[in-house]
């Protein structure tokens, strides 16, 4: 049973593939604590001493790197129902 068209679940296989690829990227970058995203992350403005701060900044990398990893297997599960629906489209398109 055909839900969305032809190139509509076309459009979402490509648009998940290039977000698992995006978030899974930028899932390990913030595992590794990468200071490109030192910007990204939910932090205060003043802490009392260094050691909150770092503890802060760990905490926010892990939180942010587990929310891409999240993000990630909920374009998997769009990823496997537009290639369901591109598959279903594909059958009816070629029955006569």
């Amino acid at each position: 049973m055909p839900i969305c068209g032809y190139m509509t679940s076309v459009c979402g296989v490509l648009l998940s593939l290039w977000g698992i690829i995006q978030l899974l990227l930028m899932g390990v970058l913030f595992y590794i604590e990468s200071p490109a995203f030192i910007d990204d992350l939910p932090i205060g403005e003043h802490y009392d001493t260094e050691e909150d701060y770092l503890l802060d900044v760990h905490r926010g990398f892990r939180a942010n790197a587990f929310n891409c990893l999240i993000g990630a297997c909920l374009y998997i599960v769009t990823l496997v129902f537009s290639t369901w629906q591109f598959y279903v489209n594909q059958k009816t398109t070629f029955q006569v």
